[in-house]
This record gives structure tokens, sequence and C-alpha cells, in this order.
């Protein structure tokens, strides 16, 4: 019974406040098992797709305000999940304009038409998120002087102040290391763990921006909207890797085989990590997005 509470409290605060109890009696009438631990873990998947589970028997207005909060919440995660996936497009990228992929690019037409693809799907993602978070910015910044909140503004020049940071970051890391092999390595693996912390820093600040400010309705509607296109164009830039990758293998496999990856490392081995990582965060982007449409559907 012991894990079956840890496993209820996967469930969403709401959900819990209106079922809990109900359901830990039912359970004691049972004995624990593992379809029982299954049962409760896509329950917990559902629950949380499905945030209006719990606001049953709420006023109306409150209601409401926390399929708001639901909606804002997914996009703060899909947000997250597009900066993630930005991350690993620029390994991408990085990796494909060495001599090697531009020339397999040009004469493979499966590669160079993946390729292709994969910047068309960077383009209009990067397109929709600016168009839903533009006006999500602007709505922070009135609500920041409104209300005289300075710290939202501060958040807000977080990521300005990090960017900053990171541009004289390999002007820096030149004075700090020397040029030997190991100092080398040392170099780059500095300027990962700042273009990390760059990221991480400045995707926090502005999720907390926006989650400590006043939005509303209709910006998140529309912002909901925006963030459907960039989570399909992520999609399909993933599958545009995929397919560029087993394009390399089968008509350039001492390419795809070779250290021509991030920092001399596999290709291989650099594609895998890549997919890896788009693929989680394609697949979180694609779960807050069917958690906030369940949300704007409970609002209507």
């Amino acid at each position: 019974m012991r894990i079956e509470r840890y496993l209820i409290r996967l469930y969403p605060r709401l959900w819990r406040r209106r079922y809990e109890e109900e359901v830990l009696a039912l359970l004691e009438q049972r004995s624990p098992s593992i379809l029982n631990g299954i049962d409760l873990l896509f329950g917990a998947l559902d629950a949380h797709l499905h945030p209006h589970l719990g606001t049953t028997g709420i006023a109306l207005c409150e209601r409401m305000r926390q399929m708001l909060h639901a909606i804002r919440r997914s996009l703060l995660m899909i947000f997250s999940a597009y900066a993630g996936f930005i991350i690993a497009g620029l390994a991408f990228q990085k990796m494909t304009e060495y001599d090697d992929f531009m020339e397999a690019a040009h004469a493979q037409s499966v590669v160079g038409l993946s390729f292709t693809l994969v910047v068309i799907g960077s383009a209009v993602a990067l397109l929709a998120t600016l168009a839903g978070g533009l006006p999500i910015i602007a709505a922070v910044l009135k609500y920041a002087f409104t209300k005289k909140r300075l710290g939202l503004l501060f958040l807000l020049a977080v990521p300005i102040l990090a960017f900053v940071v990171f541009i004289n970051t390999p002007v820096l890391l030149s004075i700090l290391f020397s040029t030997n092999d190991l100092s080398s390595v040392l170099a780059r693996s500095a300027f990962v763990v700042v273009l990390l912390a760059v990221a991480i820093v400045s995707t926090s600040a502005v999720c907390i921006a926006v989650a400590r400010s006043e939005i509303g309705e209709k910006l998140l509607r529309f912002a909901l909207l925006a963030a459907a296109l960039a989570t399909v164009s992520m999609g399909l830039m993933l599958m545009a890797i995929i397919v560029w990758g087993l394009g390399l293998w089968s008509t350039v496999p001492e390419l795809f085989t070779s250290n021509e990856g991030i920092f001399g490392v596999s290709t291989t081995g650099t594609w895998i990590g890549i997919i890896a990582a788009m693929a989680i965060a394609t697949l979180l982007a694609a779960f807050a997005l069917l958690r906030g449409f369940a949300a704007r559907s409970a609002l209507a």
C-alpha cells in the first residue's frame, strides 16, 4: 500500500484533492500487485492530459482560472522543450557545416532534401514561437510596468545578459586554455557547459516571469495554436534528421561511420544523441500540447 501512496502523488494536485481518499480506500480493499501500479501510472498520465478532472464541485470562476493556469503551464513546458530542441539542432548544424557533409548533401538527393526540410522546419518553428511568444512577453512587460514589478523586468533581461556572456565565452576560453590537445578538450567541454547553462538560465527566467504575470485568455488561446505549429514542426524536423542519417548511412557509409561528429567524435553516436534529445523534447511538447488543448476545451 505504501507504493500506491507514492504513485498517487504523481497525480495533479486538484485530482488528489477530489479523488485521493476514495482511491486509497479502494486500494486498501485490494491486495498490492504490479497491475495496480500500472493502472495508477496510466491513470496519472490520463489525469495530467485532462486537467479538468478533479475540478468538479468547485466554483465556475475558480475552475476557469485553473484551466487558464493549465494552458499557461502547458505553453511554458512547450517553450522549454523547444529550447532543448534548439540545443540539439545547434549540434546538428555544427556537425553538418563540415565540407564532407555539405558535399554529401549536394551529391545525394535524400541527404540534401532531408537537410532542406530541417532548415524549413526550423524557420517555421521559430516564426511560430515568436508569433505566440512575443505578445505574451509584451503582456508581461505591460503587467510589470503597471504593477511596478521590477523583478519581472530583471527576469526578462536575464536572457540578454546571458547572451552577452555567451558571445564572450570563446575569448575567455582562449585566454584560460592553451593550444595543446588536453586544453582544447577542456575548452570545448567548458563551452558546452556554458551553452547549456545559458539556455537553462534564460529559459527558466522567462518561464518564471510569465508564470508570475497576468496573461489574458485570448493571448493564451492564440499562443496555444502557435505552439501547436511549433510542435508539429519539431516532429517533422525529427523525422527529417532520422531520414538524413539513414540516407547518409546507405549512400556514404564511410562518412556515417567516421569520426566527423561534434568535437571529432563518432558521427553515428552524435546523430543518435541528437535524435534522442530531439525525440525527448518533441514528446514533452506533444504531451503539453494535448494537455493544453484539453484545458482549452474545458474552458468552452
